[in-house]
């Protein structure tokens, strides 16, 4: 039987040179994280069940534990299994990341991967977006959304270039710079100034945690309500549908107000919250992050305008 205890040091020699793990063993195993059974892996990967449980076994004897627990019910993962998961699926995304570069060296002069923190798909990353192809016309440009502990993670493991994010974690690797303040604002479809919105129908923002601290602050009167979200498209959303009154950014806000009969709420504090960049401090002098700070920095006084 294999020990439990999950060893990093094993899984580190998994791919060392001469080992007996491929990548579709890891494949495999994620795609029976997903299916819970071996027989059903093999329909849906066209294989035999005896080279899935040959892959597993690789796999397991490789990295020293038991991965899943076998039953009549199907598989299901072991703690190791369960820990082994975030960085099989880490090196999936690796390789693939890895083919795509590589292969675009073959027609462009580079490559360059941003994210921002979701939300910021209306507001920052399309002008960011749009000055980083004129500014690289010649490099490939891959764009994605996420939150700040995964931009984090993404840029420590060299998925990612350069991250707009609101929530620094502070890693020696990592090298941050603020950017910018975003402001938030209250728009009801109902109330027009503060002492008239119903916390009834009053959706208290948990964008970030900035945000929260500082709506608990100076509105403690709002801060025990019905429903709250961490996202602000549901926020808007839900305006649409039933009305009330929620935190908007003031862009976003513009527009709805402008969209919507509704109104931009008297009295009510505005809130902000810090925008930071962050890419890996050893490449911060590297032509192409210079290009892709610059144009992000230019993306931001565009807004400002």
């Amino acid at each position: 039987m294999f020990d439990q205890a999950y060893d990093p040091a094993q899984y580190d020699r998994l791919f060392r040179s001469g080992g007996p793990v491929q990548l579709d063993h890891i494949e495999t195993f994620l795609d029976i994280i997903e299916s819970r059974n071996f027989n059903r892996t093999a329909d849906r990967l066209g294989l035999t069940q005896s080279t899935i449980s040959t892959r597993i076994k690789n796999l397991e004897s490789a990295i020293g534990s038991e991965l899943f627990q076998r039953g009549r019910a199907g598989a299901e993962p072991t703690a190791a299994g369960r820990r082994f998961e975030a960085y099989a699926r880490s090196l999936v995304s690796t390789w693939s990341q890895a083919r795509h570069d590589v292969r675009a060296f073959n027609r462009f002069e580079g490559t360059l991967r941003i994210a921002a923190q979701v939300g910021m798909t209306r507001s920052v990353l399309p002008g960011w977006v749009e000055t980083l192809c004129q500014a690289l016309p010649k490099s490939s440009i891959h764009v994605e959304s996420d939150y700040s502990n995964q931009m984090v993670s993404d840029l420590s493991m060299g998925n990612l270039d350069i991250a707009v994010l609101y929530a620094p974690r502070y890693l020696p690797e990592i090298a941050y710079e603020h950017l910018m303040v975003e402001e938030y604002v209250m728009v009801s479809t109902a109330a027009r100034t503060l002492s008239d919105v119903d916390p009834e129908t009053y959706i208290r923002p948990g964008y970030t945690a900035v945000l929260e601290k500082t709506h608990a602050e100076l509105l403690a009167e709002l801060a025990i309500c019905r429903l709250s979200t961490g996202s602000e498209t549901l926020a808007e959303i839900m305006l649409r549908r039933t009305g009330g009154t929620c935190y908007m950014r003031s862009d976003d806000a513009r527009r709805f107000t402008a969209e919507l009969r509704s109104f931009l709420v008297e009295g009510a504090p505005t809130l902000h919250q810090p925008v930071h960049t962050a890419i890996l401090a050893r490449r911060k002098h590297e032509p192409i992050i210079r290009k892709g700070i610059r144009a992000l920095q230019v993306a931001v006084m565009s807004l400002e305008v």
